[in-house]
């Protein structure tokens, strides 16, 4: 009996125990606490959207926790009035302006929570071109989207969320604009090569997306302004001369962020000289991408040269020697270094009204087609070639001008100059490289002279 009346009393006391612990837990949450709701993920939220799709999904989710969190609760997702916002933003130093409700819609923003759920989603939509517009029309001004969860029945707690759409349209771009030296031809070499441009994509392509390149009336303005500018040493590659496969129609492999094309040239239809084939890309087939306009062109270089000619001293002559400056003759064909260069009379300057001081070169055979290359002296150029003329001739004795070189050249030492290719309306035998004027002065109506460390002639 003894052990009966314990067993009871200590059951008594257990059950008064418990009571008393439920109490005390209920004291450690106050109402407050006993359900609240939550934006999981408050605070400013940068979004990123593209202009591919006209509207751009910004899923939220309101979280419902607390102490007695399986209780029914109801809820709104609202956004703030534009001028609370904009106090928001000032004591805050944000510089973000209020996004007008004409550029986005809430969907799911009034919630009703049973008491067996924990969150609900609230969806924004926000129109992403739209937006784009709007911040181009002010100066790329960042606008934003603030959204407040409130509700008369239960307590909320992270209730302020800032979105921020940074909206941007996927651009197409060549990954190598502008003047691309891409091929170049000889005589004796192939005579037809292929050259591979890719196109770039800032993220996977998931649309299909294609767009052309094409020697269109912008490719060829970019061509004439940048031929205008070196001289017009360029002709425009003549259409039979190259082939884009697929028509120039160009196609992004799926999830790919690059695409190649080869495009093939035959020098078969083409005289020697340097030409520039330039295209654009054009006509992108996905609403919403864009062309980089700094990476829209390019001006793709081709270069069908002459052969190089195996020169030898004693096919030079010139109206201005120095003896005992440089190796002379000699000087222009035995290599780059110090004391190896060819150099005119200082000592007593010839003057010349047409030629000034002329290098004359006898040629092993005749060519039709002629360009050089040439570095300054070794060692410094006090010298250098600033005006020079190129002549041909037939008999060495009738001279026609080919070229008229007064910019764009070297004048520092050991630095090289490469010429433009010229053609002269018939085959030549005899060259004249004519030094007008040089860093020494003029020798056309002055006393100089000039110098040159190396001189190589190509022809054909």
């Amino acid at each position: 009996m003894k052990l009966h009346h314990i067993f009871g009393a200590a059951c008594v006391l257990g059950g008064t125990l418990a009571l008393s612990s439920c109490e005390k837990y209920d004291e450690l949450f106050p109402e407050q606490y006993h359900c609240v709701l939550n934006i999981k993920d408050a605070g400013i939220r940068n979004i990123e959207l593209y202009t591919t799709e006209a509207e751009g999904a910004v899923p939220i989710s309101v979280m419902k926790t607390g102490s007695k969190g399986d209780v029914p609760a109801n809820g709104t997702v609202t956004p703030m009035s534009e001028a609370i916002f904009q106090e928001y933003c000032n004591t805050n130093g944000l510089k973000y302006a209020y996004l007008p409700a004409e550029y986005y819609t809430l969907q799911n923003n009034e919630l009703q929570f049973s008491s067996q759920e924990r969150y609900k989603p609230v969806n924004t939509v926000l129109k992403t071109r739209e937006i784009l517009q709007q911040q181009e029309s002010h100066n790329g001004q960042a606008y934003a989207l603030p959204l407040l969860l409130r509700s008369s029945e239960v307590s909320v707690n992270d209730s302020l969320l800032i979105i921020v759409p940074q909206i941007k349209a996927p651009t197409i771009g060549l990954a190598n604009s502008g003047f691309n030296h891409a091929i170049s031809f000889s005589s004796k070499g192939e005579a037809k090569q292929a050259y591979t441009l890719e196109l770039t994509l800032p993220i996977p392509n998931i649309w299909g997306l294609k767009c052309s390149l094409a020697c269109n009336e912008e490719a060829v303005a970019a061509f004439n302004k940048y031929n205008s500018q070196n001289g017009n040493r360029y002709k425009q590659l003549p259409s039979n001369a190259y082939t884009l496969p697929e028509n120039g129609i160009v196609t992004f492999g799926n999830e790919a962020t690059t695409a190649s094309v080869d495009i093939a040239i035959n020098r078969a239809s083409l005289e020697m000289g340097e030409y520039i084939l330039p295209l654009s890309i054009a006509s992108p087939t996905v609403e919403g991408v864009e062309i980089n306009a700094a990476q829209k062109t390019v001006l793709l270089g081709v270069t069908y040269s002459p052969d190089k000619l195996e020169l030898k001293a004693n096919q030079f002559k010139a109206n201005s020697i120095a003896e005992g400056d440089g190796t002379g003759y000699a000087g222009l064909v035995d290599g780059l270094g110090s004391g190896l260069h060819f150099h005119s009379n200082w000592s007593a300057p010839v003057k010349d009204a047409t030629y000034g001081n002329y290098i004359e070169v006898t040629l092993s055979a005749p060519v039709q087609s002629i360009k050089l290359d040439y570095w300054t002296r070794f060692e410094n150029g006090n010298a250098a070639p600033t005006h020079i003329k190129l002549f041909a001739s037939t008999n060495g004795t009738e001279w026609k001008e080919l070229g008229d070189i007064a910019s764009g050249l070297p004048t520092g030492g050991n630095q090289q100059y490469s010429s433009p290719i010229y053609r002269a309306e018939q085959p030549f035998s005899h060259f004249r490289f004519a030094v007008l004027e040089s860093a020494a002065g003029s020798m056309t109506n002055g006393n100089a002279w000039f110098n040159l460390g190396e001189l190589v002639l190509y022809g054909n």
